[in-house]
Formats: structure tokens, C-alpha cells, sequence
């Protein structure tokens, strides 16, 4: 009885036509709120997974690193036992060190990281090669997949692809490969380039991991981690196996756990962007403040009626929370509607761009979720109850005074 009380004082006609307009624009403030906090938190979203992918593709899916010191000596055995896990689909022993890039008068560092000929089931990057081709040589005739931020600092871009450059490392054992006091200089070419995110271009390059331990003094055995690409199915029955194998010396991530740092700031991020809209929905609120304390003075008339007719205090309270949900619920749909327009056309269309062109894709992402429409449909239906709290209390305050 109490919503069709609402519901009628929301559609019914007044004796001022400002006060139904009013309702109509505390109805639409509700819409547009609704809407811009779907539609941010959206593509909040479709960023994070953007962002997500580029890591997923990036890291392995799980990686194996020693708990002390920079490298560490795994066994044929071992290695072999490893490879043979169910579940796992690839595997590649890693050596990953920085080392001085030199062409002419240009110079950079990088993260000069040594893999095997199966990395490329690992990682995805031939999925971002920009120009020439994912190859790694070999002991011999090493080739470098590089970064186009490192590429851009040798200024290789101008150059050939099959130009050569220096490669600088510091000399740990003292052996003679060609030296200038405590370096290691070899000569190596590019392959190819990449370009993934600016974290990832500016300082990685990819090369067999035979020269780069060659490079950095190490026996055939030692690496820096090893990583594998895994069913999603059993990545833990996997990392207990490796765990297991290696023993406790060892730290075994998946791609959550290397990125940890990460994913707690996307989430943080998209928590903050929803506390901030929303103290922008408690301020629209105010605007349907005013519309139910209009309409609880245009329904004094009918107040005293539904009192003389038995209605308690609290029935007539109850009736203008009802009719604050009703706004607020009218408006939340509208809202959730117009969000749902705006995102289907910009998935399918595009229609809104990114500016500067230095990122992977040329336009806003956006992927709505249904958690968020419940939480924000819950957050609106819960501020109108408290916008409409003090005008329904005046309403029930009324009766008193008959």
C-alpha cells in the first residue's frame, strides 16, 4: 500500500507545475550521477584489464627465483623432472642482468635477459614486434629483441635492423673474452624491435641465454630464475610440484604474485574513484532534499486525510521514503540505461580517442562490470533514504499539528 501511495504522489498532478518539474529534475540529476559513475568506474575497468593483459602477456606464469642472491645452479635432472609436470606446457631457463648497450657516441643501459628457444610459448612478445623478427641467435651470433625506448637510445631506429653494437658487462671470473680493465665487451646485432608499455620498452632486450651467460661469466647451469607457461587449471597443483622439487630456497610466483605491488593499486585506485563520485552523488542528493520537501507541503492536504483515516505517524513517514526510492530508483535505472548506450557504442565504435598515440590502443577501453552496477544502484537507493529521511520526518511531524 505504502509504494502505491508513493508511486501516485510521484505521478500524480500538482496544484504548482514547478514542483513536478523539480521531481523530474531531481530524477534526472539521480540519471546523470548514475551514469557518469557507471561509465567512469567502466572504464576504470577496461584500463586495469588493458594494463592487465600487457602484464599477463609480458610475465611468465610462473617464475622461479632463488630467496638469496642473484643466481643460482639448477641440474639436468632437476631441470628435466621440471619440464615433465603436468600442467606444464613450457619452460625456459633465464638469465637476467643489466649491462652497458653501446652504438658510437649513443649508450643506454639495460635488462639484458638471456632465454631459451622455447620462450616464445612464455612470453608473448611477438605479439607486440613492431618491425623485424623475434630471433635470438645463438653463442656465435647472438641477436637482440629489443625495447623501442632502448632501441630509440642506441639510435638504432635509423639504422638497419642487422646493425651491430657493443654490449659491456662487468668481468667476474677474470677470463679473457675481450677486455678494457674489468669489462667484458661482446658484439651483438638486433633482430628485432617491440613495444609493449614504456616500463617494458625502455630497458628490456631479449638475446639467447647461452650468450648471456657467456657474457656475464656463468657456467651452463647457473641462471636466474626459470619460467614456465602452465594450464590455468593447475598452476597450484604446478607451483607445489616445483616447490616440492626445489625445496625451500626458492621463491615460485604466478603472474599475481610478481605484480602484487600492481594489482593492490588498481584496486586501491578503483575503490578511491568510487568514494570520490560518490561524495559527488551525496552532493546532487541535495537537490532531491528540496523536491520532497516540496512535495510533502503540496501533500499536507492528503497527510491529514490518510491520518483521519487511521494511518499512523510512521505510515505517513514510511510513505515519503518510499517515494524517495521510487526517485531515486526511476533515476538509477535511467542512469544505468544511458551508461549501458554510452558503453556498447564505445566498445563496438570507438568513437572517443586517446590522445598522443604512444599507447597500445587508440581509444578509451571500457568493460562494464555487474558488480558495479549493483553497488552503485545499492549506493543511490541508499543516499535518496537519507536525503529523504528529514523531509519524511516533517511529513510525519504534520499530523501532530492537527
Amino acid at each position: 500500500m505504502h509504494i502505491l501511495f508513493a508511486w501516485r504522489y510521484f505521478r500524480g498532478k500538482y496544484a504548482f507545475q514547478a514542483i513536478q518539474i523539480i521531481a523530474w529534475v531531481s530524477v534526472f540529476a539521480i540519471a546523470i550521477g548514475t551514469a557518469a559513475l557507471i561509465t567512469i568506474l567502466s572504464v576504470s575497468n577496461g584500463f586495469t584489464s588493458v594494463v592487465k593483459g600487457l602484464y599477463a602477456d609480458f610475465y611468465a606464469d610462473i617464475r622461479v627465483t632463488p630467496k638469496k642472491g642473484k643466481f643460482f645452479t639448477i641440474n639436468n635432472e632437476q631441470y628435466f623432472i621440471l619440464k615433465h609436470i603436468e600442467g606444464v606446457q613450457a619452460i625456459s631457463k633465464v638469465v637476467e642482468n643489466r649491462a652497458l648497450l653501446v652504438k658510437g657516441q649513443n649508450q643506454t643501459v639495460a635488462l639484458v635477459k638471456g632465454v631459451e628457444n622455447s620462450y616464445g610459448s612464455i612470453n608473448k612478445i611477438n605479439k607486440y614486434l613492431k618491425r623485424g623478427e623475434c630471433a635470438i641467435g645463438d653463442l656465435e651470433s647472438p641477436l637482440f629483441i629489443m625495447g623501442i625506448g632502448v632501441e630509440h637510445k642506441l639510435g638504432l631506429m635509423k639504422q638497419q635492423i642487422a646493425d651491430t653494437f657493443q654490449v659491456y658487462a662487468v668481468n667476474r671470473s677474470g677470463k679473457a673474452i675481450t677486455q678494457m680493465g674489468q669489462l667484458n665487451i661482446l658484439n651483438a646485432q638486433e633482430s628485432g624491435a617491440f613495444s609493449v608499455q614504456q616500463e617494458f620498452d625502455d630497458q628490456y632486450v631479449f638475446t639467447n641465454i647461452h650468450f648471456a651467460q657467456y657474457l656475464f661469466d656463468l657456467q651452463a647451469g647457473e641462471v636466474s630464475a626459470i619460467e614456465m607457461s602452465v594450464n590455468p587449471s593447475n598452476e597450484k597443483e604446478v607451483i607445489q610440484a616445483v616447490q616440492k622439487i626445489l625445496g625451500p630456497d626458492f621463491f615460485v610466483s604466478n603472474k599475481y604474485q610478481q605484480n602484487i605491488d600492481l594489482y593492490r593499486i588498481m584496486e586501491v585506485e578503483k575503490w578511491i574513484i568510487f568514494c570520490i563520485l560518490a561524495l559527488v552523488m551525496m552532493v546532487a542528493s541535495f537537490n532531491l532534499v528540496g523536491a520532497l520537501t516540496m512535495l510533502v507541503l503540496e501533500k499536507e492536504k492528503d497527510i491529514h486525510v490518510l491520518n483521519a483515516m487511521g494511518a499512523s505517524s510512521w505510515d505517513i513517514q514510511k510513505i515519503f521514503l518510499l517515494l524517495s526510492a521510487v526517485m531515486a530508483i526511476l533515476g538509477a535505472l535511467i542512469g544505468g540505461g544511458l551508461a549501458s548506450i554510452f558503453s556498447f557504442l564505445q566498445y563496438k565504435y570507438h568513437f572517443i580517442k586517446l590522445g598522443g598515440g604512444s599507447f597500445v590502443i587508440d581509444y578509451y577501453p571500457i568493460q562494464p562490470m555487474a558488480m558495479d552496477y549493483i553497488a552503485i544502484m545499492t549506493l543511490v537507493i541508499v543516499i535518496a533514504l537519507l536525503a529523504g529521511w528529514i523531509p519524511s520526518r516533517k511529513a510525519a511531524a504534520r499530523i501532530k499539528k492537527i
